[in-house]
């Protein structure tokens, strides 16, 4: 939970016996307790809560507190309304621009991140980091982790090796050397004789399956899902919203929304200006277009990097 989370004690009488909590609630460190909507079963579990101690966000009315509570599927509510009569469709991916170089034309520094694709095993990926290369000999990269443990590889294993500098995404083969242990343990891969570089593109479109929350214009935010997303914008579906505001094309607001990128969870809250509204059948939801605006280098970074992620495993 944000440090900057005003929290405020909820009286014991708010909470009652086979009901769900109506918020998240948390203990006076702002650790999370109870989950909103959880029912509590018994008096025994009841008087424990309270003993602990029992507050809530402050700003729960008007800010969906998303890091606690799961966020609504709007896709799936969709489908359910409409029966499956108009199925929901995200926008084909456009590839950027692609040319093959040599790894000595390849910019990477030591520290940066790369991802390691198993041959074997195309859906799984592990972040290591880039440590050192021998010309003519090999790359050296930290070993593939799994819940905080070494993954076992063998000597020979092929890897796809995946990266990201700027707004180029890299690709090349390699085969597992040496496997290792000290001073730390760490790989020796083969030297590729030549890389697949991707421009990703400001329109590089692809589809992705974010959950978020959109607010325009001040209103209240919508649970909306994120249907593709580029570096420039996002189409989304989110419950519609008042016709005044709908209709009016440039409105501000901002996405807020978590991206997975390599076994990171990170929260993104971008601001946007509203450039499309499209009703969806007889359900009371839209589809959204959105354009992103004046993004932090952080915010960008974070961007590329996921829609580069997803643009990969589309491969």
């Amino acid at each position: 939970m944000s440090s900057t989370t005003s929290l405020v004690p909820v009286r014991a009488s708010e909470l009652m016996l086979g009901k769900a909590a109506p918020w998240p609630i948390y203990n006076d460190e702002g650790r999370l307790l109870l989950a909103r909507g959880t029912i509590i079963d018994t008096p025994d579990q009841l008087a424990g809560l309270i003993e602990k101690g029992l507050y809530r966000n402050a700003n729960w009315v008007s800010e969906p507190d998303t890091e606690s509570v799961p966020l609504p599927q709007a896709r799936d509510v969709l489908r359910k309304k409409m029966g499956g009569k108009k199925p929901l469709k995200p926008s084909a991916a456009v590839r950027g621009e692609e040319t093959v170089i040599t790894l000595d034309e390849v910019r990477w520094q030591i520290g940066d991140t790369l991802w390691l694709q198993f041959a074997d095993d195309a859906s799984q990926r592990y972040a290591v980091t880039l440590v050192g290369c021998l010309p003519n000999r090999s790359i050296l990269v930290t070993a593939p982790q799994k819940d905080g443990k070494q993954l076992f590889v063998r000597e020979g294993q092929g890897f796809v090796v995946r990266a990201l500098t700027g707004r180029r995404a890299y690709a090349f083969g390699a085969q597992l050397l040496k496997y290792q242990q000290t001073p730390f343990v760490y790989l020796h891969l083969s030297l590729p004789r030549e890389v697949r570089s991707t421009l990703i593109r400001q329109a590089t479109r692809v589809p992705v399956g974010a959950e978020g929350y959109l607010a325009l214009d001040g209103a209240h935010p919508l649970a909306a899902s994120v249907i593709d997303l580029s570096l420039g914008g996002a189409s989304l579906v989110a419950t519609s919203l008042s016709g005044k505001v709908a209709a009016r094309k440039g409105t501000v607001g901002r996405l807020r929304f978590v991206a997975a990128v390599a076994d990171q969870q990170l929260s993104l809250d971008l601001p946007v200006v509203l450039r499309t509204a499209e009703a969806l059948g007889e359900a009371d939801f839209h589809q959204y277009g959105v354009e992103f605006a004046d993004l932090t280098v952080r915010d960008r970074l974070v961007l590329a990097a996921y829609v580069y992620q997803e643009l990969s495993q589309q491969e």
